[in-house]
Formats: structure tokens, sequence, C-alpha cells
């Protein structure tokens, strides 16, 4: 019996933490915007070590011997474009950055305009959700 109570007590509880998951998981979104934007764009400098970095360990998979045939060849294809590729400029990394806030500050919005609906009309429809997963579990059952 005492199992029983705990284990519909978790049932009924489950949506609350869920509410709040959201909430913490909002909540870092725009955390990370307010640090992109007050971090600003990286250096090209940086970029470019750390494409030139990615080259070197690419070459380095192709020369293991790891990787064979097709494989292989892809492999190389890659790395040659990635050697030959011109090399970033700043204002190319300061448009990344700029588009990117901008993705994260829409995408921000969107999922709070989405989610503020009403929590009390989010948490009936978990609980429903809930006891009609139950119902059907139980109908299998039966």
């Amino acid at each position: 019996m005492m199992k029983k109570i705990f284990i519909l007590s978790m049932l009924i509880s489950l949506p609350f933490f869920a509410v709040a998951d959201e909430a913490e998981r909002r909540v870092m979104e725009r955390l990370r915007v307010d640090i992109a934007e007050l971090k600003g764009p990286p250096d090209v400098k940086v970029i470019i070590e750390r494409q030139e970095q990615a080259a070197e360990d690419l070459l380095l998979v192709i020369n293991s011997g790891r990787y064979e045939g097709r494989k292989l060849k892809y492999l190389k294809k890659v790395h040659s474009r990635m050697v030959l590729k011109p090399k970033t400029t700043q204002e190319e990394v300061n448009r990344t950055h700029t588009a990117m806030i901008e993705r994260m500050r829409n995408n921000h919005e969107n999922n709070f305009k989405n989610n503020s609906g009403g929590g009390a009309v989010n948490l009936r429809d978990n609980h429903n959700m809930m006891g009609e997963r139950r119902q059907s579990s139980g109908s299998k059952n039966n």
C-alpha cells in the first residue's frame, strides 16, 4: 500500500519537476545569449588557428592507416578543401557572430512564446497525458 502511495505521489509531482526544468533551461538559454553578446566575436587569429588545427588533426587521421578506399579518398578530399579554403576575415567572423546571437535570441523568444500559454494549462495537459498513459497501460495488462 505504501509503495502504491509513493508511486502515485511521484506520478502526480512529475509535471511540477518538468516545469521547473523548463524554466531553468529558459534561463540558461538567456544567459548564453547574454554571454555571447558580452564576449563579442572571437579574434580572427583564434579562428584561423582552430581551422589549421582541424586540418592537422584530419591529416593525422588520414596518415594513421585506419581508413582506406572510398573513406580515405573522401577524407583526403575534405582535407584538401580545408587547406585550400580562403582565410577567414574578421568581418566574416563578426557577421557569423552577429547571426549566431540573432538565432539564439529568436530561438529564446520563440520558446518563450510557445511555452507561456499559461503554466496551469500545460500542467493540466501533462496531468491528462499521464492519466491517459496509465489507463492505456492498465487496459493492456487486463
